[in-house]
């Protein structure tokens, strides 16, 4: 009831005052341009101390959200409005947190000209709706309409300036966000997978030989054994920064490349291209052979070779112990390569920020893998306390040599599905992952040996092999309950965990598509779904989704059918575009998102208004809370610019 009060007083109070409205709006673009380039159009708003506008994306009950429209003869497309990150604070006046802008604040318009426009001079008509409000009273809401003339000059288009993805200044705050969360995930991963290698069988029996090298070193050239213990391990972390650097240089520019293919980001490239994975999945089988003793892998042996013996031989014991530390990186590269490799795909996301965030990856990977020598080279008396690399490694490297099969699997998939040979439908790699795992299981149990372990004896086994069994069980559960849920393969009640990393393994389900067109989607038809969207006088709801897309699958399995998503959904006429198919539509939707966007991930989603096809609201991921919220506000604000 008070906040009622509160704005029918605000509005009667301050109604003749608009005049008086604490806030300027001026408008300017970079103009000249030519035809079928895009420009930026950026709107400041200027307010007194004090008052403030509210966000455009983030909204929350009491406070109107600020909305931006462009239009003009000479519009071809436009991107969503950038906004700078609001602040997030508690409103006296609305009794909520809220999210406003205050002082001077940019928002930045990219739109793309026509192609077919004249030289001449143009006018752009900007409409900008806002409420201004401080601590004590609101004005009422206002649209402020500026005509900006822009001048198109001669000439072809220019490269560089004919994408969105080019404009430097379209970082948005969700931008920012979606780099912190990359940025962590790079850094749970990169510490995760150096402590998953230092028990390697590559890397776990070197620890207690190279930390008796360094004593024998530290005698020989009388220097301290912890100094040459820090040079070890700059040689080893410098090894994967340098490999780091070297894959970031390598996707610089892949963003230039997206414009003109289907592949927007490094990862989906690698994720999807047959030859690309073929080679993974046999190289997977090469080091599971080596891992069950099969094969006998030298790594870049003259390279190894050639290292060593220059650290052997340099007159400096800085320099011998540094390239002592590459010589043990490159020799452990058998092991440690599954983790590297999935760290780079990670790291390297197919932008310039490619090059800084495989830096950032690599070079926490290196510190944590080379940290265990030097820290055990300040207290040698630790080793005492490690237990021996016996039976127990033995059979460690024999189960990565299990998983790393499972893992070839995996890749080969993707090019039997590229390829249509039809050899590893889902039900298939599901019953092969079955099969693994049991023969893991027998192997644990004892049944039958590999490697080297001689002294195990079936059915005698300690809680290591118990604890292996038991977690091999649980992971077994719900692919079982897979393969017997014929047609789509899914277990529905699997934790989401499970769900998405089961879903990343295996290949997408033959038949959902063909249920969600009988519920009424529209799949890989975007203009058939935009054309009834303006019949029916609906928003447009756009799920940029992907056959390789794991959390896509789950959004669509857990999220899209409760309730209060469902009665939002009956509200919209739904469309499903695929991103990653090798074809020519699919190329042209993954333009679509990457050019209006700037996204390469999938899910992402969008909901339009038809008439103009302008953006309502947009989000991506995983979005387990507040997607029926996200609904809801493009619903609201369809209904509010359609009144």
């Amino acid at each position: 009831m008070k906040k009622i009060f509160y704005l029918i007083l605000l509005v009667g109070s301050t109604f003749a005052q608009a005049d008086g409205n604490p806030v300027k709006i001026s408008a300017f673009a970079d103009s000249p341009a030519r035809a079928g380039e895009v420009l930026s159009i950026r709107i400041n708003a200027e307010m007194d101390k004090e008052w403030h506008i509210y966000s455009i994306y983030k909204s929350t009950e009491g406070p109107l959200p600020t909305e931006i429209t462009v239009s003009g003869s000479a519009v071809g497309l436009i991107a969503p409005v950038h906004e700078p990150k609001p602040k997030y604070v508690f409103d006296p006046g609305f009794e909520s947190d809220t999210y406003y802008h205050e002082g001077n604040t940019e928002f930045i318009f990219p739109i793309k000209l026509k192609r077919n426009l004249e030289p001449g001079e143009y006018d752009i008509a900007i409409d900008v709706f806002y409420m201004v409000c401080n601590e004590r009273l609101c004005y009422p809401p206002i649209t402020k309409t500026d005509t900006l003339k822009i001048q198109v000059e001669d000439g072809n288009p220019r490269p560089g300036f004919t994408s969105f993805s080019n404009i430097s200044s379209n970082l948005s705050n969700e931008d920012g966000e979606e780099r912190k969360n990359t940025l962590l995930g790079v850094l749970l991963l990169a510490v995760g997978g150096a402590i998953l290698s230092w028990v390697m069988p590559c890397v776990y029996p070197m620890i207690p030989i190279i930390i008796s090298f360094f004593g024998k070193m530290s005698e020989e050239k009388h220097i301290g054994r912890n100094t040459i213990a820090t040079f070890y391990g700059l040689g080893i972390s410098g090894t994967f920064i340098l490999i780091g650097l070297i894959v970031g240089f390598l996707s610089w520019g892949v963003e230039d490349v997206a414009e003109k293919s289907r592949h927007a980001n490094l990862g989906n490239m690698i994720a999807t291209n047959p030859w690309i994975n073929l080679f993974l999945g046999i190289l997977f089988i090469v080091f599971a052979l080596w891992m069950f003793g099969f094969l006998n892998i030298n790594v870049a042996g003259k390279l190894v070779n050639t290292t060593d013996k220059a650290g052997q031989s340099a007159k400096s014991a800085y320099t011998g112990s540094f390239l002592l530390g590459v010589t043990f990186a490159i020799t452990s590269f058998s092991c440690t390569v599954p983790v590297v490799g999935t760290l780079l795909v990670v790291a390297a996301a197919g932008t310039t920020g490619g090059v800084l965030t495989s830096l950032y990856g690599m070079t926490i990977y290196g510190f944590v893998f080379a940290a265990p020598f030097v820290a055990l080279s300040l207290f040698p008396k630790a080793l005492d306390k490690l237990p021996s690399s016996g039976a127990w490694m033995e059979t460690l490297k024999v189960v990565f040599g299990f998983i790393e099969i499972a893992a070839a699997i995996k890749f080969l998939w993707v090019p039997d599905l590229e390829w249509g040979l039809g050899l590893l439908p889902r039900n298939i790699v599901l019953l092969l992952f079955l099969i693994i795992g049991f023969i893991t299981i027998l192997y644990l149990l004892g049944l039958f040996k590999m490697g080297t372990a001689e002294n195990i004896k079936p059915f005698q086994i300690g809680k290591g092999r118990m604890l292996s069994i038991v977690l091999c069980l649980l992971f077994l559960y719900p692919i079982g309950k897979s393969l017997l849920s014929p047609p789509t393969y899914h277990y529905n009640q699997m934790p989401r965990l499970m769900e998405e990393f089961i879903e990343a393994l295996v290949p997408p389900p033959p038949t959902e598509d063909d249920i969600a067109v009988k519920e009424g989607w529209f799949v890989d038809e975007y203009d058939k779904a935009l054309e009834k969207a303006k019949e029916e006088g609906k928003p447009l709801f756009i799920d940029f989704t992907g056959v390789y897309c794991a959390n896509c699958r789950v959004m669509e399995r857990r999220i899209f059918p409760t309730k209060q998503v469902m009665e939002q959904f009956d509200k919209m006429v739904l469309t499903r575009l695929y991103v990653d198919k090798k074809d020519s539509l699919s190329q042209l939707y993954a333009q679509l998102q990457f050019e209006r966007y700037k996204q390469a991930t999938q899910p992402y989603y969008v909901i339009l208004d038809p008439k103009n096809e302008q953006t309502l609201v947009d989000t991506g991921g995983y979005v387990p809370n507040g997607f029926a919220d996200f609904l809801k506000r493009g619903v609201k604000a369809f209904e509010e610019r359609n009144q």
